[in-house]
């Protein structure tokens, strides 16, 4: 069948986890044709340089309903699928040591909603015995989140695309969405490098490239591309044994294991935006004019991490991963319809959380688009939160960066 001429119900740009996890969602909840295009391979921009941490409780209520939806996903897909997804369900250690990051952690508590079963106070013994490497002497107070862990965000997207085909989604590579197709204000379709599609309902999960989909509807997404970026150690014992991911705010840090090593990520002081205008669609080309290798950040904030990982003195770099995820000013995703533009939604704004809420991002826009309306609350996500904005001026591109500097 040719697809150009299939016209299908819902067509999706991006093949990223977003992407995936919508075609999945739509294709097994309605009887309708779904079609997602990429225009280099599944899951080869930003989604293969995250870190994978699944983390479902956040004090943001509606993000914690979208992440916890991701948890139940990854069961659901494995049933499909009859494989496991190499979900690594070790839990999550939050360590504090700043009155301001301890009273962050009691206000966490009560938004537990499984009390002492997805969130639970440890002793400084055992969270040491949980993970060998960390040094936890300086810190004050430990919270194991028991329901989370961490994942393989290239393979977990592409468990999405699989079970989404198994449904009768038709996702095509090597094919870039140039433009969209408008009828009054009703998008009715796009134009590809190989022709023109129309479709009842257009999806924009483009990634850091959501916004210059959008533009065409008039609107500025509120987002702009920050650079983030984690780092991995030689193979060592100490990493050997399955152990929580763990959170260090007062070191601005996270970490987990990850093939025999720690991966661990750092949260710049002053961090890099970048104009989505002149990103190179293959993100491997990106080049980042200042600290390009993360040496500098390496340098300034190393010595916090040290405090609570000593090893990280004399331990071996492996390896540096780095690229852009979309930042918002406050922290929360870009869900939903733009104003005034039917036949049109937009699933972006990660803000380095994208893949623990793709299960419920997936499932929440596949509603939108089928009925119009979700059970999720998406009223913090909204596309317009901001008002009219310009998302490509440098101020604003700096309050996005500032978002991820000041993360908590």
């Amino acid at each position: 069948m040719n697809f150009l001429k299939a016209n299908p119900d819902f067509l999706i740009i991006g093949g990223g986890i977003f992407g995936c996890a919508i075609a999945w969602n739509l294709s097994r909840r309605s009887s309708g044709s779904v079609l997602l295009l990429e225009r280099l391979e599944l899951a080869s921009a930003t989604t293969p340089r995250a870190a994978g941490l699944i983390r479902n409780l956040n004090l943001s209520q509606g993000q914690t309903a979208l992440k916890t939806h991701t948890i139940e996903t990854i069961e659901l897909l494995g049933e499909e699928l009859e494989e496991p997804l190499h979900w690594h369900q070790v839990g999550g250690l939050l360590v504090a040591e700043s009155e301001a990051n301890i009273s962050h952690l009691e206000a966490l508590e009560k938004h537990a909603f499984k009390p002492f079963g997805n969130f639970q106070w440890i002793e400084r013994a055992e969270a040491e015995e949980m993970v060998p490497w960390l040094d936890a002497s300086k810190a004050n107070k430990f919270a194991l989140l028991p329901d989370d862990g961490f994942i393989d965000p290239y393979l977990f997207a592409q468990f999405y695309a699989r079970a989404a085909k198994k449904h009768g989604a038709v996702l095509k590579t090597g094919i870039e969405v140039t433009a969209l197709q408008k009828s009054g204000n009703r998008i009715t379709g796009v134009q590809t490098t190989q022709g023109d599609i129309s479709a009842g309902c257009v999806i924009d999960a483009a990634g850091p490239w959501a916004g210059l989909v959008a533009l065409e509807t008039g609107w500025h997404l509120p987002m702009a591309p920050v650079r983030s970026h984690y780092w991995i150690t030689a193979k060592s014992p100490e990493f050997k044994k399955p152990q929580p991911y763990v959170i260090l705010p007062d070191a601005n840090a996270y970490a987990r294991t990850e093939m025999g090593g720690l991966l661990f990520g750092l949260r710049d002081r002053v961090c890099l935006s970048h104009d989505p205008r002149q990103l190179p669609s293959d993100l491997s080309e990106l080049r980042y004019n200042k600290d390009p290798e993360g040496w500098n950040v390496l340098e300034e904030q190393g010595p916090e991490l040290a405090r609570f990982y000593p090893g990280l003195e004399t331990t071996q770099i492996a390896h540096y991963i780095s690229g852009p995820s979309t930042y918002t000013p406050d922290g929360q995703f870009v869900l939903g319809s733009v104003p005034d533009i039917e036949g049109f939604l937009v699933a972006t704004g990660c803000c380095g959380s994208g893949i623990g809420a793709s299960g419920g991002i997936g499932s929440a826009i596949a509603e939108l688009a089928i009925e119009g309306e979700t059970g999720f609350d998406l009223e913090s996500f909204r596309t317009d939160r901001f008002g009219r904005i310009d998302a490509f001026s440098p101020e604003w591109m700096q309050r996005c960066a500032d978002a991820r500097s000041n993360k908590g």
